[in-house]
């Protein structure tokens, strides 16, 4: 496996689809029960008569398979890259999504509507849950849970306990479907462990199981600290686990010089989505994934 398109060997269906410089993969994944038709890997030129033109061979194709609706973007699942930046381009975050913002025009013209709504926000260190945190960590290590930092490559010994955390908090949720750990390894992780400052807290339980983790970094010029991913699994989520472990991250953040730190690709229609108070918040950038009735 060497590029993201290798996803696709595990796909139920794909077929790429051309017109004139055109492209994008129809995709079906039906371990997604309900949205298991997409379109991936596109590329549009700034001409919306051949987009058009290509997404009528897609979508043609998609009834033909017995499909009554399709959405995207989306690289087959939520491991993979998927949607549109909707607002701000000129903001450029750490990862992000590079469309121009004729992408998000075309695909409204061609009766897509808004399917699933993500934003990222810079927050202060300083928010509600900081406040709280070193209470609620003190708490979490006298009821015998542990908290350890992995840093850069000594985050590779840690990555299936991401794996099984993230399987386990995601199961369910809009998009996810599960892949193989090596898929993940190679495709997903191999990524992450490039990325200079890469620091992941890990929770683990008292019997020394991984529990949950918040994973960051910052972003090229040190400028922002990205809290890129987070996840707790299902049986702690309402433990208080992930407010310790925001607290560290934010700490180690607050130690580094940082005020401020970027949450990142949040999805709003997620129930354990929340904001905080308009004081603690700003610079939003907005992204979503479309649906089209076929």
């Amino acid at each position: 496996m060497e590029t993201e398109l290798d996803i696709l060997q595990l796909a139920d269906y794909s077929e790429r689809f051309t017109e004139g410089e055109a492209s994008a993969y129809l995709i079906i994944n039906k371990s997604i029960a309900t949205h298991p038709c997409m379109f991936g890997f596109e590329k549009l030129p700034e001409d919306f008569e051949t987009v058009k033109k290509l997404f009528e061979k897609i979508e043609s194709k998609a009834k033909e398979l017995g499909y009554s609706d399709i959405i995207g973007p989306l690289n087959h699942n939520t491991w993979m890259n998927y949607r549109w930046a909707t607002d701000n381009y000129d903001q450029i975050l750490f990862p992000d999504c590079t469309n121009p913002p004729y992408y998000v025009d075309y695909i409204k013209r061609l009766g897509y509507d808004t399917l699933y709504t993500y934003r990222s926000a810079m927050i202060k260190i300083h928010n509600p849950l900081y406040e709280i945190g070193a209470t609620t960590l003190s708490e979490k290590k006298n009821e015998g849970f542990t908290f350890k930092r992995y840093d850069g490559t000594e985050c590779l010994p840690v990555l299936h306990d991401l794996f099984d955390i993230t399987r386990d908090a995601f199961l369910g949720t809009e998009l996810y479907s599960d892949i193989p750990y090596e898929y993940f390894e190679k495709l997903y992780a191999a990524k992450i462990l490039k990325i200079e400052g890469l620091v992941i807290f890990v929770a683990y339980d008292q019997d020394q199981k991984a529990i949950g983790y918040v994973l960051g970094y910052p972003n090229p010029d040190k400028s922002i600290f990205v809290a890129k991913s987070s996840a707790v699994m299902k049986e702690y989520q309402n433990n208080k686990v992930y407010i310790a472990l925001l607290y560290l991250g934010l700490k180690y953040m607050e130690d580094l010089g940082y005020s401020e730190t970027l949450f990142h690709f949040q999805c709003e229609q997620r129930k354990t989505f929340r904001r905080f108070p308009a004081e603690y918040e700003s610079k939003e950038k907005h992204y979503a994934v479309f649906k089209k009735e076929l």
